[in-house]
């Protein structure tokens, strides 16, 4: 059942721009909206019931519009973010570049090969191109851009750096997504010692150059786990990624209410990207 907004208690007002931040501002968003009508449907009943407190459309998505309406029902107290895409749906631009690099399968689509790419020149135009399409088509549907992240983190691939330098300035939005920096229990879970260092260096570069991001970026599902860690306890800001109606996350939701219970009785409190700087 379909959740009203104008019959529930707003509890949004958590995430104003107007409030003193919190010692711990923590910001919830979730991924992914306009990438169907189940995920558009879960992500609205999220931001009903003030489970979370961001979210990011995909341009190039095939509910995009539907995506859009979402946010501006709302765009008063919830921060709405570009989902970058360069691996998933069919591009908005068409450059022989995109088909030629690989980004593309024989259909037209994108193909998920960025990672397995070199950052030629080339490549790098094509990209910047689409981007710029998809924060533009975003704009022209009346939407106010408030940080980037990215469709399985391409805007933290090392090469992609320069692309989104020049999208920042272009389009004057500094506040984005970093890359993941706390991880699960689990032993698998944590990448090698060169890996977290490559993270590291590529997030200090972005703050170097301006970027406004949270301190921690994580799963709901790592935070939950155990929110006293000291990433945690030791940080003023942070930002849970999570997927509301997406094929295997099936449990987001629930996991969205169990935060709420927790954050009653917390340190953290709920807010918008619009309060990370």
């Amino acid at each position: 059942m379909s959740i009203n907004p104008s019959n529930t208690k707003n509890p949004a007002t958590i995430g104003s721009v107007t409030q003193p931040i919190g010692r711990r501002c923590l910001v919830i968003n979730a991924d992914d909206l306009g990438f169907s009508q189940q995920v558009n449907h879960a992500i609205d009943q999220a931001l009903a019931r003030g489970w979370i407190s961001s979210s990011t459309l995909m341009a190039n998505a095939p509910c995009c519009e539907e995506g859009v309406a979402v946010a501006q029902r709302h765009r008063s107290h919830a921060s709405f973010g570009i989902h970058l895409n360069l691996t998933e749906f069919k591009p908005l631009t068409k450059t022989t570049e995109l088909q030629r690099s690989g980004l593309l399968d024989e259909g037209g689509l994108f193909s998920g090969s960025i990672r397995e790419l070199r950052g030629r020149p080339e490549t790098m135009a094509a990209c910047f191109d689409e981007l710029d399409a998809q924060i533009q088509q975003v704009r022209s549907m009346g939407l106010e851009i408030s940080h980037f992240d990215s469709h399985h983190h391409i805007h933290t691939i090392p090469w992609m750096l320069p692309v989104i330098r020049r999208l920042q300035k272009k389009h004057g939005i500094w506040r984005m997504r970093t890359t993941m920096n706390v991880y699960g229990r689990r032993l698998h879970c944590k990448p090698p010692l060169t890996r977290i260092l490559a993270k590291k260096a590529w997030s200090t570069s972005c703050r170097l150059r301006g970027s406004r991001m949270p301190q921690v970026f994580t799963g709901l599902d790592v935070f939950l786990e155990d929110p006293t860690r000291k990433p945690f306890q030791q940080s003023t800001s942070i930002e849970l990624m999570c997927h509301p109606g997406q094929e295997g996350y099936g449990e987001d939701l629930f996991l969205l209410e169990c935060c709420q219970k927790l954050l009653k009785e917390s340190p953290y409190r709920l807010r918008t990207f619009m309060n990370i700087n």
